[in-house]
């Protein structure tokens, strides 16, 4: 299953780069770096598979080229051979930087495909051969890979793995609602998405924490003390930091009313999510 995902990802990278979407290198033999292998021991893998997105193609002329510039330094780093404290760390750093992005993107292929396998020994009819040539799926899946790169919060990449295998399920949002879905997995913290599971359901967020005290409010209450006894570590943080993580979801239009006033003992514990956040969150469920 591993190896239909990742021809998923190269067949797409290499329409995108057919279109001049993107810059894309497919190496026919495994990648080293130019100080050897020595310095960058980069796992062999197929020559099929061994693909760099560069990312937007270049439209500089080329005097300015990001090719011609790649090509200078290349010449400056052989040029350069006397020893030097600078060069040396650079290219360790370079080699060392992509060693560890290719293990973020083998990780996630890995696990994904295994989340497939899952799925597809679940759910009858379910048919991870045909995924190839689910246009929602690759899209899903070139755009988490692209998400998977700039982050190592554990708690994002579960949600982008969800988000990809419920692109794949009967009744999944519309291409346009899943890349709006995506942009808020990129852009949302694991902590603004406590925040918004605790807001479209209090209740059940501390059935799910049974080590949380539920606030014991009198004749009135303010969601700031429920926030704070629900998220103690965002509590600690005081109560304008809560504001600016709720003025994000807000903006986003995931949630409805204000964190400041009094209301009765029950109000606190009422959703103040949208219809907008109960779809996003169930988005980016596990479906298994």
């Amino acid at each position: 299953m591993r190896e239909v995902i990742t021809e998923t990802v190269t067949t797409r990278a290499a329409e995108l780069a057919a279109r001049g979407q993107i810059a894309v290198r497919i190496h026919e033999q495994p990648w080293q770096s130019p100080a050897g292998p020595a310095t960058c021991p980069v796992d062999s893998v197929p020559r099929l598979f061994q693909l760099d997105m560069l990312g937007p193609m270049e439209t500089n002329p080329p005097a300015h080229s990001k090719g011609r510039e790649l090509t200078q330094t290349a010449i400056e780093m052989v040029v350069n051979l006397v020893p030097a404290v600078g060069s040396t760390i650079a290219v360790a750093l370079m080699a060392g930087l992509n060693h560890k992005l290719n293990q973020r993107r083998e990780r996630w292929l890995t696990e994904l495909a295994e989340a497939v396998e899952e799925l597809n020994q679940r759910f009858d009819g379910f048919d991870p051969d045909a995924l190839v040539d689910n246009d929602a799926f690759v899209d899903a899946v070139m755009t988490a890979t692209h998400s998977v790169y700039r982050t190592s919060q554990h708690e994002k990449i579960e949600m982008l793995r969800n988000a990809v295998l419920n692109s794949a399920m009967p009744g999944a949002p519309e291409l346009d609602i899943q890349q709006l879905y995506f942009d808020l997995i990129d852009r949302l913290t694991p902590t603004h998405m406590r925040l918004l599971t605790l807001l479209n359901d209090p209740p059940d967020w501390f059935d799910r924490h049974p080590e949380l005290s539920r606030p014991q409010f009198s004749l009135s209450s303010n969601r700031v003390q429920l926030i704070s006894a629900a998220l103690p570590d965002l509590g600690a943080q005081g109560q304008a930091i809560i504001e600016r993580f709720f003025a994000a979801l807000a903006d986003s239009g995931l949630v409805n009313g204000s964190l400041h006033g009094m209301m009765t003992a029950s109000g606190a514990w009422q959703p103040m999510t949208t219809d907008h956040a109960s779809a996003f969150l169930a988005f980016v469920r596990d479906p298994r």
